[in-house]
């Protein structure tokens, strides 16, 4: 048995033992008299913090898996070009590496931030706020960038309703097939996924009444079926509203953007 494994077998048998320890206190605690039954809450506490436990229990582990991680981010890198990284970046990449090793997107985005920055190469390419990025990403969003990463432009469409004296609103805002394309869980969330995109700096929108020139790009977010559905003229009116209209759109990085991608969504070479 490998040492990392040893690891973790001795997190699974302390985590196990705290659980079972948890347990017999709080049942202890239940049928005592009323008086005594504040001692459930610092055993309450304890019960919350379990998880947390088990991560300090795991966190050698966690290490090891790091370092193997590394290793084959920095396989083809000759040895003279592999440096210490910087420890302003290198030291919370680590410890937000760990608390996401369950989730392979963002693990993954650690993992080749790391190695590219002990990469003498391309390190100086290495922002040091790429780290807090990746912190405010979700699974999804990282999902999106990959995909960005090789298509930096991509079309959407926001649907209007509107009624007499040109009031309306905005129903869907900036729709787009990434959330299909890149396999994201929720992917009618995209609209909101490009506004923290945006919000750290990775994304932009077009500007106003700019488009793409290639139109047909636009056809299949117009038959979309999320589109249709509330294009229905029947589901309009009902809603108050006596028309509709698309504005046609695009998303595409900024260049921090573009440099975030070839750091983070990159192995090292």
């Amino acid at each position: 048995m490998t040492e990392s494994n040893d690891m973790l077998e001795i997190a699974k048998t302390a985590t196990k033992e705290v659980a079972k320890d948890i347990y017999a206190d709080v049942g202890e605690s239940i049928v005592k008299p009323t008086g005594e039954l504040i001692g459930l809450v610092p055993r309450a506490v304890k019960a919350a913090l379990l998880p947390l436990e088990k991560w300090v229990l795991q966190r050698e582990y966690n290490l090891n898996e790091i370092k193997k991680s590394l290793a084959q981010k920095l396989e083809n890198v000759p040895p003279e070009n592999i440096q210490s990284p910087e420890a302003h970046i290198a030291v919370p990449a680590i410890q937000y590496m760990s608390y996401c090793m369950d989730n392979k997107e963002l693990r993954d985005m650690y993992a080749n931030l790391l190695a590219n920055s002990m990469n003498s190469v391309v390190k100086n390419g290495v922002h040091p706020g790429f780290v807090e990025i990746i912190k405010q990403l979700c699974p999804d969003e990282a999902k999106i960038l990959r995909y960005l990463s090789a298509h930096p432009t991509v079309p959407t469409v926001t649907l209007r309703y509107e009624r007499e004296k040109g009031h309306g609103i905005d129903i869907i805002k900036n729709f787009s097939l990434v959330g299909e394309l890149s396999h994201c869980e929720n992917p009618l969330e995209v609209n909101l996924y490009f506004d923290n995109l945006i919000r750290l700096g990775l994304l932009e929108g077009a500007p106003p009444l700019s488009s793409l020139t290639d139109k047909t790009l636009y056809e299949p977010l117009k038959k979309h079926p999320y589109i249709q559905a509330n294009t229905n003229p029947e589901y309009v009116q009902a809603t108050g509203n006596t028309s509709t209209s698309i504005n046609e759109g695009f998303m595409r990085l900024t260049d921090y953007g573009k440099a975030f991608c070839k750091i983070c969504l990159s192995n090292a070479r």
